[in-house]
């Protein structure tokens, strides 16, 4: 069968920082008034996926040659902060799940090219929870498997899921999927993110062309076989660090968001018994000067993450030892002072803060329920620093052994 490829497009002129910022406040009323909605669905709105795209937010890591604007990391983290003030769904689907398009800039030149020909506006959705088996046949493989929490999946134009040669072991492959090539399940019945529509997918028996097709090296490799034509560092970095970034948008957004209902609620609020104002009490005006605190200390840590993020991409270096445990801690702190400021929102509110169509606490919903990702784990984050601090060997040799190549400490970090 014939690879069906795609003419080079002509590069997207990319937006700065502040038109992907004037982009989304100009998004926010629309996913405002769609919040409750995509609730409801469990899925997102396809009104306000629509307007997602028209604004390009899709596009930010797509290669340029096939009409993206790949752009340098942080990109997403914009406009994805202020839309999950609106509504962390909507701001999951454009940090997290836009940005998985970048995994389509590491296969194969005539991979990349089957793919954009058959999802020329693409979004990828991803999925590593659960799990395949890969069997080679011949140049080909085939894949049969089931995968939990694809984010998005719905209005995704294909996927990349990973496997395990024969079934057994370690994930050892990538797969990219094309739009058909797998069956969409009604999963999702979560009660955070409820807009994401994180279904499961399966595929059954699909025979999958080398091109489509990457080893675990080979998909960690700082030199992918997409490298051959990569216009953008964000196309060969090692990914862990750098997708532990998309968290930041929908957990400031949301944490900032519950506070910005907070207030506005809480101003005009009266004891129910007493008719005391509420705006007027010590322990009300503390709480939130803690809750602006933390989410003060939320946003240098982010801000100097991603500006580290960036600098170790744009001169080719990967982040090993010490740097790659200080990002992990710091990126894991932060996720607990925005998911704290939001429990302190909400409990004050008491019963109020739980009515239903309160934003206060759908949005602490959302923020904890990014919070909650295995990725910012606690116990996980914070114990490879002990045990470096301590000599004992964390079982990560871009921590133990700085000079080594790692290819087995790396896990696709999506599923919720």
């Amino acid at each position: 069968m014939p690879v069906h490829t795609v003419t080079a497009a002509t590069p997207s002129t990319a937006p700065t920082p502040g038109e992907l910022a004037d982009a989304a406040e100009r998004l926010a009323p629309l996913v405002r008034a769609n919040a409750e909605a995509a609730e409801q669905r469990r899925d997102p709105v396809p009104e306000v996926v629509a307007a997602l795209r028209a604004a390009g937010l899709h596009r930010l890591y797509m290669p340029r040659r096939f009409g993206g604007y790949g752009m340098d990391w942080g990109a997403h983290y914009v406009a994805s902060e202020r839309l999950s003030r609106e509504c962390g769904a909507t701001g999951w689907l454009t940090s997290l799940v836009f940005s998985h398009i970048m995994y389509v800039g590491r296969f194969a030149p005539e991979g990349q090219e089957e793919f954009f020909a058959r999802s020329p506006d693409p979004v990828l959705a991803t999925g590593s929870a659960g799990g395949g088996a890969l069997h080679r046949e011949g140049e080909a493989w085939r894949l049969q498997g089931r995968w939990s929490f694809v984010s998005g999946v719905n209005v995704a134009g294909g996927a990349m899921v990973v496997a395990r040669e024969g079934g057994q072991g370690p994930i050892s492959h990538f797969i990219l999927l094309l739009p058909g090539e797998y069956s969409i399940h009604d999963t999702w019945n979560a009660e955070g993110l409820r807009g994401t529509g994180s279904h499961d997918i399966s595929v059954d028996g699909l025979q999958v062309p080398a091109r489509r097709v990457l080893s675990m090296q080979e998909f960690t490799s700082m030199t992918p076989p997409g490298a051959a034509i990569a216009e953008s560092y964000v196309h060969c970095v090692r990914t862990p660090a750098y997708q532990k970034s998309w968290f930041f948008g929908p957990l400031l957004g949301t944490a900032r968001g519950a506070l910005a209902s907070y207030l506005e609620q809480t101003r005009a609020r009266t004891g129910r018994i007493l008719g005391e104002s509420i705006a007027t009490q010590v322990p009300v005006q503390v709480r939130i000067g803690a809750a602006c605190a933390r989410l003060d200390a939320a946003e240098l840590v982010f801000a100097d993450v991603l500006a580290r993020l960036h600098r170790h991409g744009a001169a080719r270096e990967e982040i090993r030892g010490e740097d790659l445990l200080r990002m992990r801690r710091l990126i894991t702190l932060a996720s607990t002072l925005c998911a704290e400021a939001t429990d302190t929102l909400s409990t004050m509110m008491g019963i109020t803060g739980y009515a239903t169509g309160n934003p206060v606490q759908r949005l602490h919903r959302d923020c904890r329920t990014v919070s909650m990702h295995v990725e910012l784990n606690w116990d996980h984050s914070m114990s490879a620093t002990g045990k470096l601090r301590l000599g004992v060997p964390t079982g990560d040799p871009l921590v133990d052994s700085p000079a080594a190549t790692a290819t087995n400490s790396v896990a696709l970090g999506t599923q919720l």
